[in-house]
């Protein structure tokens, strides 16, 4: 006789392997992390992992915390009826908040995009919608810098690098929300008055 798993729809059997890789995610980093393990952790058998994802890489995008609704996609939904400056606000306050309650797992994804090309790779390709957000900023801005798109890049690394090391480790000290939102703010206003 033979003991089946219960049939578990697609998209909770997907959900339940994204929850199971945070998870595991906000305690090793993406090189520990196996399909075994992450299958494990969902309850579920291995093979269903491959029904969802090619591997470990294709992953990473999918685990990005507003991978459901980006910030970016949310962000252009209100920006017809908003100035550059409440533009950049809005991106702001939602990096840091997803940075501030996401840090470790966004850490471990940076970690993976550093160290795996197929990772770095699937990770660009989700940062271009992001990309071009800023780079339309900076081209309208009063003062564009003579190349917007290279700008563009040069902003999204210092925003990540500077949310990775203020939240990335998981323990931000009180008040870092505010001062990490001070601080952005305060280089997009120079940027875009």
């Amino acid at each position: 006789m033979s003991t089946r798993s219960p049939y578990i729809p697609a998209d909770l059997a997907r959900e339940r392997i994204l929850a199971a890789a945070r998870t595991l995610l906000a305690q090793r980093p993406f090189a520990e992390l196996t399909v075994g393990t992450l299958m494990a952790e969902a309850g579920l058998a291995r093979t269903v992992f491959y029904r969802h994802f090619d591997d470990l890489p294709s992953l990473a995008p999918d685990l990005l915390p507003d991978a459901d609704d980006p910030l970016v996609d949310r962000v252009r939904r209100g920006a017809a009826q908003q100035s550059p400056q409440e533009i950049a606000r809005d991106m702001v306050e939602g990096l840091v908040a997803v940075f501030a309650e996401h840090g470790r797992l966004l850490r471990a994804i940076d970690d993976a995009a550093g160290r795996d090309p197929a990772v770095a790779e699937r990770m660009e390709r989700a940062l271009v919608g992001p990309r071009e957000l800023i780079e339309g900023l900076l081209g309208g801005a009063p003062s564009p810098p003579p190349r917007p798109a290279e700008s563009a890049r040069l902003l999204m690394a210092t925003h990540r690098a500077y949310l990775l090391d203020t939240f990335g480790a998981g323990d931000a000290p009180p008040g870092a929300r505010a001062a990490a939102r001070a601080a952005l703010l305060a280089l997009w206003d120079r940027l875009l008055t």
